[in-house]
């Protein structure tokens, strides 16, 4: 199937359907039905069984065609032939507030319906609030099951915090940078022929342009390998001289930690740097020593649940001197020592653990193309609060454009970055 089939679920169909409008006005030829619409007899999860594959292509390829379809419902990444045929899953929280307003609105149209029909219930008459809290109770327990089996199939998860115009616009430029028809484009045959003959006489009748490209090729190559060079030198020198400076302040927090409990000063895991080379990663230890067995428990306590980094505001296995330490980023001093081995750069995303990067997605991978480094674009906008995908994308606009003087600027913002102690935790 050409088109580009996108589906967008949630516990709330309302909003669902808000981002698959607001989706739909910033990309271009693209438009919106809801999932009840194309599956008439869809009405509750039995039934969402019984749809396959064929029917719900034919479905699909019923619509007016469009390069992009977005279909919306609550129930939509129940549809297994659906999840199969999209090219985008979209999973969208909404707040328990959210989820309470609307099961008013339902138990307000119910009641009219009632009224209009003059239906007559034999049954014990129940209050407002009883009324009230079955359907939020009958809500509730339809979004626990969505979370824990749909939400699963999702390429992207917006939280319920996010609002649509903040979170479309990257979706757009997600879509737009994986859609692979453009890479499909096929020349015919005699289009083909004239290429090679267009090709081959710009070869034979200009050698001198031809030299004048190699020459260029060259230049161009060894400006490169100068740039990584220098920027290797002066990781070196600096890495160097942050050793010697700092060798008093490491030994301070060495003998404050190691009275805090007597545990190990340093703790070392495993992060992934570059073309996926593992290596060790040596922080000031900051947690209990238990800390890695009490994280699973901790996961459902997440402040954004569902990305793939682990990050918690009040996190209780921090300890005392670990809070002061973090807040200015002292517990990162000694991958300096990384810098010095080549592992690190000063400038560079930062190096992920093994288990995000399992679950990254081809376009997060990019993070993996260059050096990780100590400090990068997102630390100095925000740290831990900037969400993964943003996380993401402003290390691709590093990758795409770094050079001495962004990194330069980089390094100046981290220090006014660390000292505020803004997004630590």
């Amino acid at each position: 199937m050409d088109r580009y089939l996108i589906l967008i679920a949630g516990p709330l169909v309302s909003r669902d359907k808000e981002y698959a409008e607001e989706l739909c006005n910033q990309l271009k030829g693209s438009s919106v039905i809801a999932c009840h619409a194309l599956f008439p007899q869809l009405r509750d999860l039995e039934s969402a069984k019984a749809i396959t594959i064929d029917e719900a292509r034919r479905s699909v390829e019923s619509i007016a065609a469009e390069e992009f379809l977005i279909v919306y419902g609550d129930n939509l990444l129940a549809l297994e032939p659906m999840r199969a045929l999209a090219s985008l899953r979209l999973y969208v929280e909404a707040d328990e507030l959210a989820v309470a307003s609307d099961a008013l609105q339902d138990f307000q149209t119910e009641t009219l319906q009632e009224r209009k029909t003059s239906r007559k219930d034999t049954r014990k008459p129940s209050t407002l609030a009883q009324d009230v809290q079955r359907i939020i109770n009958e809500r509730n327990a339809r979004i626990e099951s969505q979370v824990v089996v749909y939400r699963t199939f999702a390429d992207i998860i917006i939280g319920a915090e996010e609002q649509p115009d903040e979170a479309i616009p990257s979706i757009v430029r997600y879509i737009q940078r994986t859609d692979s028809r453009k890479s499909r484009q096929k020349l015919q045959d005699e289009a083909k022929q004239a290429r090679v003959e267009e090709m081959l006489r710009q070869y034979n009748g200009s050698t001198a342009q031809t030299r004048k490209a190699k020459l260029k090729r060259k230049l161009w190559t060894m400006v490169v390998k100068a740039t990584l060079f220098f920027k290797r030198f002066m990781d070196i020198v600096i890495s160097l001289v942050a050793l010697l400076l700092l060798s008093p302040l490491f030994a301070f927090v060495a003998i404050c930690i190691k009275l805090t409990d007597g545990g190990p000063v340093f703790y070392v895991q495993t992060r992934i740097g570059k073309q996926g080379k593992a290596f060790p990663f040596p922080k000031f230890r900051s947690m209990v020593m238990n800390a890695d067995k009490m994280k699973d428990g901790l996961l459902g306590q997440a402040d954004r649940k569902g990305d793939v980094t682990f990050k918690m505001k009040h996190d209780p296995r921090v300890t005392r001197i670990g809070r002061f330490i973090r807040r200015f980023s002292i517990d990162e001093l000694p991958q300096v020592w990384c810098v010095l081995k080549g592992d690190m750069s000063i400038v560079g995303p930062r190096p992920p653990v093994p288990r995000e990067v399992a679950l990254y997605t081809q376009e997060d991978r990019r993070r993996l193309e260059v050096t990780p480094g100590l400090t990068g674009i997102w630390q100095v906008s925000g740290r831990a609060e900037i969400g993964f995908k943003q996380q993401v994308e402003l290390d691709v606009l590093y990758i795409e454009s770094h050079g001495f003087w962004l990194d330069l600027k980089l390094i100046l913002k981290t220090i006014p970055a660390v000292l505020t102690g803004k997004g630590a935790y």
